[in-house]
């Protein structure tokens, strides 16, 4: 499968280069175990190196230094027994001449390079994910880094100044998100197209899982396919679909070059809504396109959330399940009975971009998490710029934890029918509703915006003309 080209990430490091004033070490990390050193899971680079670097080796370092505008680039030595059992690699001249960098040198001299380079000058770094690598770079950078706290990831320049790259993509990185997205459809339709009561959900998984590999992809993170929808982050596969089911399926195709897609379609297992899948599921696609027609340069993420959730609290008021203006509704709160998470993310090299940075890339200055049920958990709130991918995906959510709360009973009482939401717990022979999510991959542009994933099916006739139609 083909990778941006040399010159783009060439361009990219030029441009690294040119937003530091200290030399910065990064760490592609290492191959992680399993569960013995001798059996490690699959190989990951860290994101801002894959940013960098096309295809990095395992164990890579690079460290680039504004001084001299070099970047060199640290590899694990060639040798006989890495040839017997991963096969040849290509010479350090060889990596050099493909890549493009200023030198390569053995990873095993990484700390005394780095000194006789920098003389008194420190490096700058970033933590990843691989433990060991974290330390390494602590220890000959002096940087307390932790990957496990976003406050201590990196200098916040130094994150400041990857983040602004990283947000706006260039046209082959941009080529590479539409074709993640392209793979990402396929994916979808294909569980669609397969679904029928009896199937299990480990099928349908399979069937997802089976369409990334033959892409030469990768799950961008752990495919959620449920019947029990009202579980956000639910990676269970084991039951089995039933007729009066909804099937949830949360998932994105990665490349071989990190960039990622990241869909949710919902859809009934027998091929047809009925009237009320169709009342909730017509407000979520209400709610989903309202938010992604507003998107233009200048907009604040924020208002794309709280614009959904009104055309929710209102679809929601005219079932009966809520009381009250929708203004009113979402200023206090009570949607999120039903609606209890933010609209969406960053979306690229990680599924939830530079999620690690924290909110220092995700809330400018002066803005801060709300702390009222629902919104504190709105991870994006930044004003939207040319180049800038989020994704867009709102929903309604039967969840008895939530409608069973005593606090969150007392506090809406009077803006939640909570008896007839009990209702929806008790249908489809007692599973209850289940939930409703449909969220795309969008780009905004100079003139307003994209929908990457605008040809997964989300319509209702278009859904039920798919659903089973392999079978």
């Amino acid at each position: 499968m083909r990778m941006p080209t040399t010159a783009h990430f060439k361009l990219r490091r030029k441009q690294f280069l040119a937003a530091i004033d200290t030399p910065v070490l990064l760490m592609a990390g290492d191959w992680i175990p399993r569960n013995y050193p001798a059996n490690p899971g699959p190989f990951r680079a860290d994101s801002t190196f894959l940013f960098l670097f096309p295809d990095p080796e395992p164990n890579a370092a690079a460290l680039f230094d504004p001084k001299d505008k070099s970047v060199t680039l640290f590899l694990n030595e060639r040798t006989a027994a890495d040839a017997l059992w991963h096969g040849p690699s290509s010479s350090f001249a060889a990596v050099k001449r493909a890549i493009g960098v200023t030198r390569v040198a053995k990873r095993s001299d990484l700390a005394g390079v780095v000194k006789r380079q920098l003389g008194r000058r420190r490096a700058r770094t970033l933590a990843v994910a691989d433990p060991r690598a974290t330390a390494e770079a602590r220890e000959i950078c002096g940087d307390k880094v932790d990957f496990a706290d976003a406050s201590r990831i990196g200098d916040p320049d130094l994150l400041l100044a990857v983040a602004k790259l990283r947000n706006h993509r260039l046209p082959e990185e941009v080529k590479e998100m539409r074709l993640a997205a392209r793979i990402t459809r396929d994916a979808h339709k294909t569980a669609m197209a397969h679904t029928r009561p009896g199937v299990h959900e480990q099928e349908l998984y399979g069937h997802v899982e089976g369409t990334f590999a033959k892409h030469g992809c990768v799950q961008a993170y752990g495919t959620i396919l449920s019947v029990r929808g009202e579980v956000l982050h639910n990676h269970d596969h084991s039951n089995e679909v039933r007729r009066g089911d909804l099937v949830l399926l949360d998932a994105g195709a990665e490349l071989p070059s990190g960039y990622c897609g990241d869909v949710t379609r919902t859809w009934p297992a027998n091929g047809r809504f009925n009237a009320s899948q169709r009342d909730i599921y017509d407000i979520v696609l209400a709610a989903e396109e309202t938010a992604i027609a507003m998107i233009k340069p200048g907009v604040r993420y924020g208002d794309l959330h709280f614009t959904a959730a009104r055309v929710i609290a209102d679809g929601l008021t005219q079932l009966g399940l809520m009381r009250g203006s929708a203004d009113d509704l979402v200023e206090s709160g009570a949607h999120a009975v039903f609606f209890p998470h933010g609209l969406g993310h960053l979306i690229g090299l990680d599924v939830h971009d530079m999620e690690g940075f924290g909110d220092l890339i995700h809330y400018p200055p002066g803005r801060t998490r709300s702390a009222q049920f629902g919104a504190a958990f709105l991870r994006l709130d930044v004003d939207m710029e040319p180049g800038m991918y989020v994704t867009v995906e709102p929903g309604i959510y039967f969840v008895p934890p939530i409608l069973h709360d005593a606090a969150l009973r007392k506090q809406f009482r009077g803006q939640v029918d909570f008896n007839k939401a009990e209702r929806f717990l008790k249908m489809n022979s007692g599973r209850g509703f289940g939930g409703v999510r449909i969220e795309d991959d969008v780009m905004c542009t100079d003139r307003g915006h994209d929908v990457l994933t605008s040809d997964v099916p989300k319509e209702r006739a278009a859904l039920e003309a798919l659903i089973g139609s392999a079978v």
